[in-house]
């Protein structure tokens, strides 16, 4: 039964980890392709330009990696290691996406050595924010505070994104969706702290 029970578990992360990681992808690769917004966009290019930029920013990366430490997994170790996975999966499928979407000029040539550490770079960052993400996803379970993690990521992103990034309605509306996100979670931990106050007296 047990054994069963893991089989399921495993199939689903393969599943996950294949559409969930191929949506993120092919999103990532529209955001670095995206053309300048003009005043004659119509609503369906501005909620593919927001859903584009928002999926490929990282705490939306991370967030995802989250959710598979969080969904999947059993200990901490699982955690990291499923984190891992996925998100070097959903990296691998935005390079051959992104190969097969942008076209780079016959006259631009990149080196077999700045190809192979632009990889290890990628692949590296990737793998340590899979499984960090993972991790505290898995903690999540255990106590809500790991989401303070998440917050500090959020309003770092914010520093990141700059003052620039408040000038353009596709920028105003991922900062204003980040502003969002903290607020909800300094409400939620507000509202676990003053449950376990009360459970506290009420003991």
């Amino acid at each position: 039964m047990k054994e069963n029970q893991e089989y399921i578990v495993h199939w689903k992360f393969v599943t996950f980890t294949f559409i969930i990681g191929l949506i993120v992808a092919i999103f990532s690769v529209i955001s670095d392709n995206l053309s300048f917004l003009v005043d004659g966009v119509t609503v369906l290019e501005f909620v593919i330009a927001y859903l584009a930029v928002m999926i490929n920013s990282l705490p939306m990366w991370f967030i995802v990696a989250m959710l598979v430490g969080y969904i999947f997994a059993r200990n901490i170790k699982k955690a990291a290691l499923l984190g891992a996975i996925y998100t070097i999966t959903a990296i691998t499928f935005y390079f051959v996406i992104g190969h097969f979407y942008t076209d780079i000029p016959v006259t631009v040539t990149i080196s077999f050595k700045e190809l192979a550490m632009t990889y290890v770079n990628w692949y590296g960052a990737s793998t340590i924010g899979g499984i960090l993400g993972g991790v505290v996803g898995y903690l999540v379970k255990k106590t809500p505070f790991a989401l303070l993690s998440l917050l500090v990521g959020l309003i770092l992103q914010l520093f990141v994104n700059g003052t620039s990034s408040w000038g353009d309605i596709i920028g105003i509306a991922q900062n204003v969706t980040f502003c969002l996100m903290i607020v909800c979670i300094l409400i939620y931990l507000v509202i676990v702290k003053r449950n376990d106050r009360s459970e506290s007296f009420g003991m």
